[in-house]
């Protein structure tokens, strides 16, 4: 009997506008399959026309979550500075985010979207292997938490073999007035993350991917 093949899957949460993602195509092309998530229309659509015709590549205009809705709020950066956030109410910047309790100060809670989103935990039960070897891209901007918690609650985090993570706990409400209890309840996250095996450090250096991607550019 044939052996069922391991397939390499590369899934981006929060993958803004497909820029990093043609960064890790092109440093990293042996994955079978490149599995973006991104609930801003207009970057989605931007994502989109980057990839046409690449059948490796797959993109959702939705927003991971710990729970399927057909229409969440998802609140957005409008802002008019050049670089960071764009637009003057019609381009999307950084630091959009479906975290309720995330503060930005180009975000005002008046401001959202309508967007669906998707049970990761579910997506990745359903219809991944064990076996498969999955790298998962995180900057969703404070909804890391609830996702990566709920991920260990389900057993969804076992199909996951390496975590780039953009931390946000140092962004939530509250965290000026106790720090200790958002930078215990991060490490903590972190702590059981790493006792199944990630080598997670818990910052927003040595977790993320598009620092990784920087420093093999500047070596080639």
């Amino acid at each position: 009997m044939e052996e069922e093949k391991t397939m390499r899957y590369y899934i981006d949460l929060g993958m803004y506008n497909g820029e990093l993602m043609e960064n890790v195509i092109s440093i990293f092309p042996s994955f079978d399959k490149y599995i973006g998530f991104e609930p801003v229309p207009e970057l989605c659509e931007e994502a989109l026309m980057k990839f046409a015709g690449d059948d490796r590549v797959l993109i959702y205009n939705k927003a991971v979550s710990i729970k399927d809705e057909k229409s969440a709020k998802f609140y957005v950066c409008y802002c008019e500075k050049k670089g960071g956030c764009k637009g003057n109410g019609n381009i999307v910047g950084t630091g959009s985010t479906l975290c309720k309790n995330k503060i930005t100060a180009n975000i005002k809670k008046s401001v959202f979207i309508n967007v669906g989103t998707i049970n990761f935990s579910k997506y990745i039960i359903d219809n991944f292997n064990k076996k498969d070897e999955i790298v998962l891209k995180i900057d969703i901007e404070g909804e890391e938490y609830n996702l990566l918690t709920d991920m260990l609650k389900t057993g969804a985090i076992e199909y996951v073999d390496k975590i780039y993570c953009e931390w946000h706990y140092h962004k939530m409400k509250g965290y000026k007035q106790n720090k200790e209890k958002y930078k215990k309840m991060h490490y903590k996250l972190v702590f059981k993350l790493n006792k199944l095996g990630f080598n997670l450090r818990g910052n927003n250096v040595d977790d993320e991917l598009d620092y990784i991607i920087k420093i093999m550019e500047d070596m080639d």
